[in-house]
C-alpha cells in the first residue's frame, strides 16, 4: 500500500476544515421580518429559508400602500415589472414612486420571475423586466367626476377602460420612451418614504440588497403585500 506524507495529509485536512463557505444574499429578498436588531434584520423567505441582512446609514425604509390605475397621472414616476418584448410590454406589477425616491433608478433592466395577473392561473410565474420613467401620456384617460342620474338596465357593452390602460413612459431625459399596457387586475401600489420605525416583526417586506449582505431599500407592505 502506498503511503502519503503525514504533513501533506494533515495540511489538506486542515484546509477542508477551515475553508469558509461564502454566500452572497440575492439582489432582492422577499418574506416576513422575524427579528430586528440595532444593526440587522432577519427575514424568513417565502420558501422557509432564513436570511439576516446588515442595516445602517445605507438602509432606506419605505411603505407601499394600495393604489389604482386611476391614480396614475401624467408626470408621475413609475416603476413597473413588465413581461413581453420592448415593443409589447404588459405590466405584471406597477409602483408610483415619489420624487424623493427616484434617484439612481435605471430605465430598463432584468428583473425576477413574478406571478402573472393575466395568466389563467394567478400562481403562474412569468419572466419580467423592470422599467422606470415618467408617464407622458395615458390612454384611455380616467373619466372626470360629474353630476349623475340613476338609471336601471342591462349592460350591453363594457367601458373601454375595462381592458386596462396604456402608459407612455419616457426616460433618458425624455428622449426615449416605451408603452406599457396595465391590465385591470395588475397590482398597483404607491411608495411612501419612511424611517426604521416602519419595520416591525411580522411585516411583509421586499428588500433590495447591497453587496456584503446589506439591506439597501426595505419596502414594507401597509395594507398590501409588497409587489416587485
Amino acid at each position: 500500500m502506498r503511503s502519503f506524507p503525514l504533513r501533506a495529509t494533515l495540511g489538506a485536512a486542515a484546509l477542508l476544515v477551515i475553508a469558509p463557505a461564502f454566500s452572497q444574499a440575492p439582489a432582492r429578498v422577499r418574506g416576513t421580518l422575524t427579528a430586528i436588531d440595532h444593526d440587522s434584520v432577519t427575514v424568513t423567505e417565502r420558501d422557509g429559508r432564513t436570511l439576516t441582512l446588515k442595516t445602517g446609514p445605507y438602509t432606506t425604509y419605505a411603505y407601499v400602500v394600495p393604489s389604482s390605475s386611476d391614480a396614475i397621472k401624467v408626470n408621475d414616476f413609475v416603476g413597473s415589472a413588465v413581461k413581453g418584448p420592448p415593443s409589447a410590454m404588459t405590466a405584471v406589477e406597477l409602483a408610483i414612486i415619489p420624487a424623493n425616491m427616484r434617484a439612481g433608478r435605471i430605465s430598463l433592466y432584468d428583473w425576477d420571475p413574478l406571478p402573472d395577473p393575466t395568466a389563467e392561473h394567478p400562481s403562474d410565474i412569468t419572466a419580467t423586466s423592470m422599467t422606470n420613467g415618467l408617464v407622458s401620456s395615458i390612454s384611455p384617460v380616467a373619466p372626470e367626476l360629474t353630476n349623475t342620474h340613476i338609471t336601471n338596465g342591462i349592460v350591453s357593452a363594457k367601458n373601454g377602460g375595462a381592458a386596462g390602460r396604456t402608459l407612455t413612459v419616457t426616460y433618458d431625459g425624455g428622449t426615449k420612451s416605451f408603452q406599457i399596457t396595465v391590465p385591470p387586475n395588475a397590482p398597483i401600489v404607491r411608495y411612501v418614504l419612511s424611517d426604521p420605525s416602519a419595520a416591525t416583526i411580522g411585516s411583509v417586506v421586499m428588500i433590495k440588497t447591497n453587496p456584503g449582505d446589506q439591506a439597501g431599500l426595505v419596502t414594507i407592505g401597509k395594507g398590501v403585500t409588497p409587489p416587485m
